[in-house]
């Protein structure tokens, strides 16, 4: 008697993926440079008042919303396609604590919290998916985000940090919510593309995540502490 395994061959399966439709597709490619750029506009701003700084924010940010080749939304898709879901809540952080801070340099603090464990574990598929990209793997790692087995596999490892620290969630803690936030959007909206990597990481959170990572691991070498995690 044999067993039925055509639910695993479901979850396994790559070659039928869900997309998101293309117009919301063109929509998110716009949307998700508008946190980034009005975080420019701040620290552009950086040494103005306050207010001053806000007005920055805004107008970078509107600069995001505008359409057409004059601006710089459509040179970042095309240079650049989206960001993910992970980069626009870092990105929303971060301007939550400029503006909110005039006259302090806070924007590093959320990232000296997160023990360097949590920053490794974050970059390295980032790692995999370069060397998945130059075909030096033997499996093919992108493809699997097109899998609904991976999507619940990393739900369950980025929800971790969450359970070890009791699900404290607070702008000082995004790898609590962060990565979890992002799966819960990218399987409510496939976005951006269909693949759950996308959602996750791109090319400029993985670079970001890295500076992290090294800038964690010389303040405490300088410091003395030993890498230990954080709960």
């Amino acid at each position: 008697m044999s067993m039925d395994v055509s639910w695993l061959a479901a979850l396994l399966a790559t070659d039928a993926p869900a997309l998101p439709g293309a117009a919301w597709m063109r929509s998110y490619l716009t949307i998700s440079w508008i946190f980034p750029l009005s975080l420019l506009g701040a620290v552009v701003g950086w040494k103005l008042p306050w207010r001053g700084r806000r007005i920055f924010a805004l107008v970078f940010g509107m600069a995001g919303v505008a359409a057409g080749s004059a601006f710089p939304t459509y040179w970042l898709g095309l240079a650049f396609q989206s960001l993910s879901f992970s980069a626009l809540f870092l990105a929303g952080s971060a301007i939550s604590v400029v503006l909110a801070q005039p006259g302090k340099r806070e924007t590093w603090q959320m990232a000296d919290h997160i023990s360097p464990w949590y920053l490794f574990v974050a970059v390295l598929p980032g790692y995999l998916l370069l060397l998945d990209t130059f075909a030096v793997l033997p499996w093919q790692i992108y493809a699997w985000g097109f899998s609904p087995l991976l999507l619940i596999f990393l739900m369950a490892v980025t929800l971790l940090p969450g359970v070890l620290r009791g699900f404290k969630l607070s702008w000082s803690t995004p790898e609590v919510w962060v990565a979890p936030t992002a799966l819960l959007l990218f399987a409510a909206t496939r976005l951006p593309s269909g693949n759950v990597w996308d959602a996750l990481m791109d090319p400029w959170l993985w670079l970001f995540l890295n500076a992290v990572l090294l800038r964690s691991i010389y303040r405490r070498w300088r410091g003395g502490h030993a890498l230990a995690p954080q709960i």
